[in-house]
């Protein structure tokens, strides 16, 4: 009886080199270019544990100390990372893996392993597979190496040993680790110690000893390992659970007591929120800044647009909003944006009505007007449950499907019905107010700024008093006139102030 073959296994690394000088330059674009070392400890138990290309073409080197790198590098920018920044950008690495697969372990900050298994259908090239998660690391401003091969643990050892896009074909993958140090494997102190009295330095020279009776004489570990040495990797994944929390952090050796830098810092920021949450179908749908202040205190900040939105520069405009009409205190060392998250609705158009936009450019587009207008002042219209002269309010915009069209009946005499027409009302917010002259009670003619005209046809009152137990009572009466030549128009006659108003007008 024919067994039906199981899939091959096949597992992707992620691999972000010198994670904490990544997470620094990634929050602050400006030291891109610039000779920048990290410092780990204080005083004079600080040393350099990780430079960038220009610092080392400077001649500082990790191991030193700030003063020894100063002496050769004067320019030498030194700094520390806050934990935040660094947790922030391994964050990025795992929501580019959890938008290729849903099986995604973290295997320490800056290196993630996801299982491809059945990805073929996505992409069938492995070196093209690989090419795209670089692509979308470097959308997160994130420089990675990525490997695939048959199992987590080798695709890890080729991710550290080599540069770029490794792919270790099926079959060869102890061909491909011969060359490399038996360091590669991570073999612990005692084990690393007794290979080098054996004489072992390469992962092919280890591969090489008979492996009868191994564990025995050297134990589980250099079973384990020794399987390892020939491509064999039976281990799996122990995934995680997909992070709801995107934030971002930046942390500052200088203070900010100017809006227009702080921005600068916030957009790039907001750029790499919406890129996270772009890559897993997501968009921000509220923002929360929290600032730390100099010499101590905070400063927070909620931001709600209408419509969840990626569009940086309408959320940067409504940022800006926010920090105008509440500015912090004193001067900001650092922040931290968080985003609520919100998720891109899919619309399905009638196959035979309008074109209709994506809804992310709908999302854009209120998150503009929420920006020239302000976020208050953007939504839908909607009733609230209550007695006064206006009950209304603005609520969020969440277009409805298009109502497919109605054909015109035929009545019993063979003409067409037509369906009862609507009319559209248009209030005024604040309204205007008028002048009023009455005959009997009866509105006859209007004058007011900009609006002049006698009053041919009138409807009403209808008397309306609302908040009588407090002391803004609301009291009148409405009234439909139509102006001659103007159009339809509802007044309100406030019977407390005795003074008349123009509502709204009819469409």
């Amino acid at each position: 009886m024919k067994t039906r073959k199981s899939k091959d296994r096949e597992f992707a690394c992620i691999l972000a080199p010198a994670l904490p000088l990544q997470a620094l330059v990634r929050s602050e674009p400006d030291l891109a270019d610039r000779p920048v070392a990290i410092l780990d400890g204080h005083g004079t138990q600080a040393v350099l544990t990780h430079v960038s290309l220009a610092a080392r073409e400077a001649g500082a080197q990790p191991g030193m100390t700030p003063s020894q790198a100063r002496s050769i590098a004067p320019e030498l920018v030194l700094r520390t990372v806050s934990p935040g920044v660094v947790e922030a950008a391994h964050r990025a690495l795992t929501d580019v893996a959890l938008a290729w697969s849903p099986r995604v372990q973290a295997i320490q900050p800056g290196v993630v392993v996801l299982d491809i298994t059945g990805t073929r259908r996505r992409v069938h090239s492995r070196p093209a597979f690989g090419c795209a998660l670089q692509a979308a690391c470097r959308k997160g401003d994130m420089k990675v190496r990525v490997a695939v091969a048959s199992g987590p643990r080798i695709a890890l050892i080729a991710a550290r040993s080599g540069k770029g896009v490794v792919v270790l074909p099926r079959g060869r993958e102890s061909a491909t680790l011969a060359p490399l140090s038996v360091q590669a494997l991570a073999p612990s102190p005692a084990l690393r110690e007794t290979l080098s009295r054996l004489g072992v330095r390469t992962v092919g020279g280890f591969a090489s000893i008979n492996g009868k009776g191994l564990g025995i004489r050297l134990g589980p570990e250099a079973m384990d390992l020794h399987r390892l040495a020939h491509g064999v990797d039976t281990s799996t994944l122990h995934p995680m659970r997909p992070s709801e929390v995107f934030e971002e952090s930046v942390s500052l050796d200088y203070h900010l007591d100017n809006a227009e830098p702080l921005l600068f810092l916030l957009s790039s920021a907001l750029e790499r929120l919406s890129t996270r949450l772009d890559a897993r179908l997501m968009a921000p749908a509220g923002l929360h800044l929290s600032m730390e202040l100099d010499p101590e205190g905070g400063h927070d900040l909620s931001i709600s647009p209408p419509a969840p939105t990626s569009d940086v520069r309408s959320l940067v405009a409504l940022v800006r909003l926010a920090l105008e009409s509440s500015p912090p205190p004193g001067p900001v060392i650092g922040f931290r944006v968080r985003a609520d998250v919100g998720h891109v609705v899919a619309s399905q158009g009638h196959m035979f009505g309008p074109p209709m936009p994506h809804p992310s450019q709908l999302a854009h587009l209120l998150g503009r007007l929420s920006a020239l207008a302000g976020p208050d002042n953007v939504g839908a219209p909607a009733v609230m449950d209550g007695h006064a002269r206006d009950p209304s309010t603005v609520a969020r915009f969440e277009p409805r499907a298009l109502a497919a069209p109605v054909q015109n009946r035929t009545d019993t005499q063979g003409s067409p019905e037509t369906q009862p027409t609507s009319m559209a009302f248009r209030r005024m917010t604040p309204p205007l107010r008028v002048r009023i002259r009455t005959h009997n009670g009866v509105p006859i003619r209007l004058d007011g700024e900009g609006l002049a005209a006698r009053i041919t046809r009138t409807a009403g009152p209808w008397y309306a008093e609302a908040d009588w137990w407090t002391g803004q009572t609301q009291a009148g009466a409405f009234h439909d006139a139509e102006l001659a030549d103007r159009g339809l128009f509802r007044l309100w006659h406030d019977l407390v102030s005795d003074h008349w108003f123009i509502d709204g007008s009819y469409d």
